[in-house]
This record gives structure tokens, sequence and C-alpha cells, in this order.
């Protein structure tokens, strides 16, 4: 009833070679169920290390994406930005009580036109 479980396997998974870690494995069930277990868990990770690495690299993606857009929305923005300054300069020049002609020297009429 008291049986002791042996606790060898890390110690010579760790420390010793692999000729001597299999010789003990054929020796000692606890450490070849062990064994067993990490295998099954091994082959489970090289199975799934695929499909992480390929959601890593699209999430990837997705960043590069979202900042291209930004940028490019950036971009237009400040554009925008731009034309509407100077289209709101010339409105203001438009309207206002100099006249393009008169700043000139040239004659002018009451409108604005130019007085031959």
């Amino acid at each position: 009833m008291n049986e002791k479980k042996c606790n060898k396997y890390e110690s010579y998974f760790l420390f010793r070679n692999e000729e001597d870690l299999l010789e003990h494995l054929k020796n000692c069930p606890d450490c070849k169920s062990e064994h067993e277990k990490y295998e099954k868990v091994s082959k489970l990770l090289k199975e799934v290390a695929p499909l992480y690495f390929a959601k890593k690299q699209k999430l990837r993606q997705n960043m590069f994406k979202k900042v291209a857009c930004f940028l490019v929305f950036l971009t237009g923005l400040s554009v925008f930005g731009y034309y509407h300054y100077y289209d709101e300069y010339s409105y203001q020049n438009f309207i206002s009580d100099e006249y393009y002609i008169s700043t000139l020297g040239l004659p002018t009429d009451e409108y604005g036109f130019l007085e031959l």
C-alpha cells in the first residue's frame, strides 16, 4: 500500500545523457508513463505551432493594414485642410472691400470693375 513512486525522471532528463534516460525508462514504469505524457504534449505542440505562427503573422499583417489606412486618412485630411484653408482665404479676399484691380493701382468704378 505504501509504494514509493520514482521521481528520477527530471534528473535523468536534465543531467544525464539520452542513453541513460532510455535505460532507466526500460526499468521504471513510473518514469515511462511520465515520459509518454510528455511525448504526447510535445506532439500536440508540434501540431499547434504552425497555426499559432500563422495567427501571429495575420495579426501582424492586420496591424500593418490599420497603420497604412490611418496614414492614408491622415494624408487625405491634411490635403483637405490645405485646400480648405486656401479656399477660405480666397473667399475672404473676394468679399473684401478692396478689389484686386484697385490694389494694382488701376482705376475702378464703384463695383470694382476696370474703368476705361
